[in-house]
């Protein structure tokens, strides 16, 4: 009678209008059929037999997106209960499927697709208790039944994403325990009392009848024997181990089947895995990580290529959302008109480059311009390096992204604005000589002036060339420029001339609305005698806005995400891995990538071909004596290269953070010896980068790290040597390239 009236209560509270409710079966396989009726990818293969098609709707983004909310939704309703002091918490059972609900939103399709990576979903299938599955005491639930309910969730999972089905281990123990308990039942109703006669003592019949009597009456209020209701509620509650080989026939992603497996080795008590759950809210938020991301949490992982290849870092930032909405914030004001600029600090190696890319990308992906060069320490004697590697880099993404059309009206509205000084810059970005094309022959012809000022001059053509790409995109253009504790001072003379200076025909006003910068600076890199001191100076006058944003290392949370984002594993998995790492790298990312690169190549962190997934040795790696500080260590990974790979990191660290491969052609002509295996070599070991036919260090310290290596005698030998072979190959027609090369070398 109050199971009935929990269930009718709950019914009159149900919506009527844009939801349903339906019991879970029926949503499983409501939702299979919505999606062999709707997946492209099933329309064409209709020669598939039931299995087989089954299978393929099972592990689809739809149907699997529609089970992770579902299962989610669950996890969180028993984590609520548990927080509520254990009211309505269910009590443990294998057969929660047959009392649980589904509300389904009339409106939406029971189907979709996967959420992108940090991607929201709302306003979809909810899954709740029936009332009579519930505790209906205020009890907190002890350990053992925690384990028993993740265990019952597991089994719930385990029909959920296998359309319906019953684990067959748990429907032969089952089968087998009802057997057992049948027997039991029949043997101890076989087990009669002595009658009253057949024993040596008078007898009361009297006494007898009363305590018959009595012994009914007990068993009526109770509505059952108490032997056979113990043993239908050990029945109901036994735990049976259960395979998961079915589920991956089924194709389901293989970490979701160790989910499930983690939740349902709970049935083990004290000697279940590491890897097993110990609490629900563990459960829930492993689910909800492979909702929002799916790539990374939810698919298999090509084991076998990262065998080969070794542990692949992405470019992803960690850490930074407050720093990114603050650098987002100034971005909006700016290009509203208000003006401001950003600098990041920090030290290195603390994650300034990759906050300074996450930015770009969503200002590119708003339809602003961005512009992005980087300051080199070796090449401060040639002007305009930085802001020509930008504007260069923009004119190569607009011939390859904007098709010859657009690339052809960009250039005539630069010769337009310009006339024939656009040749000037020509000559310091070759990408805008290609986009010119027959036209710079023309220009070349006329360039018969000499200019008083060649450096303002090319501030002022850097500016004209800003106003143009702007008002040709009719978009807002940002700057960017790294490592600003090396910029040249006409470099700076440039971004305050774009930063404050309007142009003939424009106000203060309207320049600022189509331009902001930012820049990244190592800690302690700018002082009042810095050319960069000018910027604040003059912002101060104008009263233009501008934010210092300090980065720190991580912090042993953020870098437990780091750690599992990058092993595509669980956070609860992968923390006494990053504990260790926490305590050997003191939480700075640059030193955490390369030791993670560094256990990696040694066979201490591995990937296992059998789990599909990383393991590390923890002992062997807490036994590394490793260097306090990130320099030494990258020091001690470049000592451990060959001879020849440690001579040509070398030389390539001479010429900066980064080298073309033309010019290295050249260098290897110059010097009469091979570079580029060597180099190629050094790529194979991360310590650079090839990009675009450019060698790259990997991370400035590691440039810092080998040009160190050289003592200062024999680091001055060197630059001179290179410059005294290079200068010769210099034609003095065209591109002076080489020669200011050669000229920075001596």
């Amino acid at each position: 009678r109050s199971k009935l009236h929990n269930i009718v209560s709950m019914k009159s509270t149900m919506p009527s209008s844009t939801e349903s409710m339906i019991i879970l079966s029926e949503w499983i396989s409501r939702t299979i059929d919505q999606v062999d009726r709707t997946s492209s990818s099933l329309s064409a293969a209709t020669a598939l037999g039931p299995d087989l098609r089954k299978s393929m709707i099972l592990c689809s983004d739809d149907y699997l997106l529609s089970a992770l909310r579902v299962s989610c939704s669950l996890a969180d309703s028993i984590c609520r209960a548990e927080e509520e002091g254990g009211k309505l918490l269910p009590m443990p059972s294998n057969n929660w499927a047959n009392g649980i609900n589904v509300q389904v939103q009339a409106t939406q399709e029971i189907n979709g697709t996967l959420a992108t990576e940090n991607g929201e979903q709302e306003n979809h299938d909810k899954a709740e208790f029936l009332p009579f599955l519930c505790n209906v005491n205020d009890e907190v639930a002890n350990n053992n039944s925690t384990m028993q309910r993740i265990y019952s969730l597991g089994i719930v999972l385990y029909e959920i994403f296998s359309g319906g089905e019953r684990p067959t281990d748990l429907l032969k123990g089952e089968l087998t325990t009802a057997v057992e308990t049948n027997e039991l039942a029949i043997e101890e109703n076989l087990n009669f009392d002595p009658l009253p006669f057949d024993q040596a003592s008078p007898i009361d019949i009297g006494a007898d009848i009363n305590d018959l009597l009595d012994e009914i009456s007990s068993e009526e209020e109770q509505n059952l024997p108490k032997k056979r209701q113990s043993l239908q509620t050990n029945s109901a509650t036994t735990r049976f181990s259960v395979s998961l080989e079915s589920l991956k026939a089924k194709w389901i992603p293989g970490p979701l089947c160790d989910l499930i497996a983690n939740m349902l080795d709970s049935n083990n008590g004290t000697l279940a895995g590491e890897d097993s759950y110990k609490s629900i809210a563990d459960v829930r938020d492993d689910l909800q990580l492979m909702l929002e991301k799916p790539k990374t949490f939810l698919y298999d992982q090509d084991m076998g290529k990262l065998s080969v290849t070794g542990l692949q870092f992405r470019d992803t930032m960690f850490g930074c959302n407050a720093e990114l909405s603050t650098i987002k914030e100034a971005y909006r004001r700016s290009i509203s008109g208000d003006g401001e600029l950003v600098l990041i600090l920090g030290p290195s190696g603390s994650g300034k480059s990759l906050l300074a890319s996450e930015f770009g990308r969503s200002v590119s992906a708003g339809g602003g311009i961005v512009l992005s060069g980087k300051f080199d320490q070796l090449k401060q004697g040639k002007p305009f390096s930085a802001l020509a590697s930008a504007f260069d880099l923009y004119c190569g993404n607009l011939m390859r992204d904007s098709g010859p059309l657009r690339t052809a009206e960009v250039a005539l509205k630069l010769i337009s604005s310009l006339g024939k000084e656009v040749y000037h810059l020509a000559r310091i970005i070759p990408n805008l000589a290609i986009m010119l094309g027959p036209s710079k022959s023309e220009l070349i012809s006329h360039d018969q002036e000499v200019c008083a000022n060649p450096q303002k001059q090319l501030q002022y053509l850097l500016c004209q060339f800003v106003d143009v790409i702007s008002s040709s995109f009719d978009a807002p253009v940002t700057l960017f420029l790294d490592d600003l504790q090396w910029a040249d001072i006409a470099s700076i003379d440039a971004v305050n001339q774009l930063l404050f200076t309007p142009d003939l025909s424009s106000s203060l006003s309207k320049r600022s609305n189509r331009f902001f910068f930012f820049g990244c600076c190592c800690e302690g890199g700018i002082n009042e005698q810095h050319p960069l001191w000018s910027v604040f100076c003059h912002a101060n006058l104008l009263h233009v806005k501008y934010s210092n944003l300090q980065l720190r290392c991580f912090e042993e949370d953020t870098l437990n995400v780091m750690v599992s984002e990058t092993l595509r594993l669980s956070p609860r998995l992968t923390w006494a891995f990053s504990s260790i790492v926490y305590r050997k790298t003191k939480g700075n990312p640059l030193f955490v990538s390369r030791l993670m690169l560094s256990l990696s190549k040694n066979g201490l962190l591995r990937p296992n071909l059998k789990r599909r997934r990383w393991e590390w040795d923890e002992k062997k790696i807490q036994s590394q004596k490793l260097p306090d500080d990130v320099a030494m260590f990258i020091t001690n990974s470049i000592e451990a290269q060959t001879e020849d790979v440690k001579s040509s990191i070398s030389v390539l660290s001479c010429f900066g953070a980064s080298v073309d491969n033309a010019f290295i052609k050249t260098l290897e002509k110059a010097l009469d010896r091979n570079l580029c295996d060597s180099l190629d070599k050094a790529v194979a070991d991360g310590l650079l980068d090839k990009v675009d036919d450019k060698y790259h260090f990997s991370h400035d310290r590691i440039q810092e790290a080998a040009y160190s290596m050289m003592d200062q005698l024999n680091r001055c030998n060197f630059h001179f040597k290179y410059g005294m072979a290079l200068a010769p190959l210099a034609d003095g027609k065209g591109d002076d390239g080489i020669l200011l090369t050669a000229a920075n070398q001596l």
